[in-house]
């Protein structure tokens, strides 16, 4: 019998967040007062925290030769919970399609999927789950789920349907 694996259908969407993530983290850390105000009034030390850990190799990465443990491990983390859940949250699923663990939904906006895009302002002091709102992932996976629980076979066939998924059977 054979084994089902996904993966990421481009790479470079994982890629594209590791730098927008890279990005915002040197403007809090580096930018000017000016810059800093433009994302508000922040904990500037709880949400660089927050950006470490997701750089710490919590996004996918297939282009490194001999991967670390934290990136295997991210890696098992993004599979398992496409093959051993039934149901995930909507913030798990937008994690997927971005390539990132969905161990770390809790890290953005618990209520994402309900934000309209002339409520944006409700991510004014939340820069990562802005990042992540403003993807068209995002838009999509909110167009066609409508809710918070989402079936995971679902969310596949829509994804692979979509090419942000693909199906690889090992023999």
């Amino acid at each position: 019998m054979s084994e089902i694996n996904y993966r990421l259908f481009h790479d470079r969407t994982a890629e594209n967040i590791r730098v927008e993530v890279g990005r915002l983290r040197d403007d809090l850390l580096f930018g000017s007062k000016k810059k800093v105000d433009k994302f508000g009034k922040v904990d500037i030390k709880c949400d660089i925290a927050a950006l470490e850990i997701l750089l710490s190799d919590y996004i996918l990465d297939y282009k490194t030769p001999d991967p670390n443990e934290r990136q295997l491990k991210t890696r098992e983390e993004w599979h398992d919970f496409l093959t051993d859940t039934n149901q995930m949250n909507f913030n798990e699923c937008l994690l997927i399609l971005l390539g990132i663990s969905p161990t770390l939904s809790d890290l953005i906006e618990p209520s994402l999927y309900k934000i309209k895009l002339n409520e944006i302002k409700k991510l004014q002091d939340k820069h990562l789950s802005l990042i992540f709102f403003q993807r068209v992932e995002n838009h999509l996976l909110r167009e066609r789920f409508r809710s918070n629980k989402i079936n995971t076979s679902d969310f596949i066939k829509w994804a692979l349907d979509y090419k942000y998924l693909r199906k690889i059977e090992n023999e």
